[in-house]
Formats: structure tokens, C-alpha cells, sequence
């Protein structure tokens, strides 16, 4: 499945940290939608200018770099995720709970979910370096782990399973249907809806594909 290459809308999400107003908050909208359709390497400080109406030397003005923009711009879509997911954590609703406080987080935001998408593909060098700068933004994945095994025994997930690994895979589903939400509109039958598409991965992410049966 390839991801969504046409132009993401931006984020609506009120604790979104750019910067506020004026020619830097233009910057930092058409940062993200560069860095949503090219990824870092493929985005040019010359194309993020121009689709912000000013020129270079602004963008400068307010990032020393365009790799200090990018890293600005991953860390505050890492902020705004965990907020979702620690809000999850405090209801302690299990695997269930994460699953669904992550597509709210992915589907939410399908520009940040684009971009992460292509961190992860390039290997997920930038989230590295924050987290090596950084430590808090690591220490959450240890509560988001365990809130999986969490909570009312019909909710938690299965002890047989690994708590990380599930982590991790709910996480990259989530963030990979959320990049390729457009891509995948002509291989269905008409629109659906977030929250339509929302319950049915969360019924596939926590019920699978294979109707349940009986044992004999």
C-alpha cells in the first residue's frame, strides 16, 4: 500500500506547538505538509518557503536549520500523541483502551500520521535523536506498554502475547492506515467515514479477521 501523496490537511489539534501566528506559523503549516508528502530528505527549505509565500531567509529567521525545524515539528506530533494516549492510561481500559486512544491519535492528525510514517521507513532516525536528547519522551512507551495488561481482565491483552510488540504494532497500523486514508479511497466502494473506519480497525486490531469459534 503506497502512502497518501496527495496534499494532507493540517492539524487541528488546539496543543499543536507551533508557533503562533504570522509567517512562522505559515512556515511551520507548509513545513509539515512538505515533510507529509516528501518526507525530510525529499523536502526542500526552497519548497517549504514558497508554499508559505516568503522566502528563505525567513525561514532561517526562526530555525537554524531545516533539520531543526523537522525535529521541531516530530517532537510536537510525539507530544500531541502521548497526550491522547496518557489520557487512555488513566482509564485503564487495557489493550482495548490503547488500541482505540491510538487511532484516534493516528486519524486525528493524517499529516502527522504521513510524516511519522515516513520516519519510520527512513528508519526512525530523528525520533532516536529526540529520545537520546531527551529521555522523557521514551519514559511514556514504559506506561503505554504495560497499560495493554491493564484494567478489567475482558479488556487486557492476551498473556500469551508481548505487551511491546503490541505496542509497537498497534502503533504502526494505525499510523500506516491513518498516512494512506486518501491513497486507499479508489479500492473502495464510496466514502467512509473516520469513525466508521476508526471501529473497524479497532475490531480487526483486537478481534482479528477470522470469525471466532467454539472449542469442541
Amino acid at each position: 500500500m503506497q502512502i497518501d501523496v496527495s496534499d494532507p490537511s493540517p492539524s487541528n489539534s488546539p496543543s499543536s506547538a507551533r508557533p503562533p501566528g504570522g509567517i512562522a506559523d505559515r512556515l511551520w503549516q507548509a513545513a509539515r505538509v512538505e515533510f507529509a508528502l516528501r518526507g525530510y530528505h525529499g523536502a526542500r527549505v526552497q519548497g517549504i518557503a514558497r508554499r508559505a509565500g516568503c522566502n528563505v531567509a525567513l525561514l532561517y529567521r526562526h530555525w537554524p536549520s531545516k533539520k531543526g525545524l523537522y525535529l521541531e515539528i516530530v517532537r510536537s506530533i510525539c507530544i500531541e500523541v502521548n497526550q491522547i494516549l496518557d489520557q487512555a492510561v488513566t482509564r485503564e481500559e487495557g489493550a482495548v483502551g490503547m488500541v482505540r486512544a491510538y487511532l484516534d491519535a493516528m486519524l486525528a492528525d493524517g499529516q502527522g500520521a504521513q510524516i511519522l510514517m515516513r520516519e519510520y521507513l527512513d528508519g526512525s532516525p530523528f525520533v532516536l535523536q529526540l529520545m537520546q536528547e531527551d529521555p522523557a519522551m521514551a519514559s511514556p512507551l514504559g506506561r503505554y506498554t504495560h497499560a495493554f495488561v491493564e484494567g478489567p481482565e475482558e479488556k487486557r491483552l492476551r498473556p500469551e502475547l508481548n505487551p511491546r510488540l503490541a505496542l509497537i504494532t498497534v502503533s504502526g497500523f494505525a499510523s500506516l492506515i491513518s498516512a494512506s486514508r486518501t491513497a486507499a479511497q479508489p479500492f473502495l466502494d464510496g466514502p467512509i467515514t473516520i469513525e466508521t473506519r476508526k471501529e473497524h480497525l479497532a475490531e480487526v486490531l483486537l478481534h482479528g479477521l477470522l470469525r471466532a469459534t467454539t472449542g469442541s
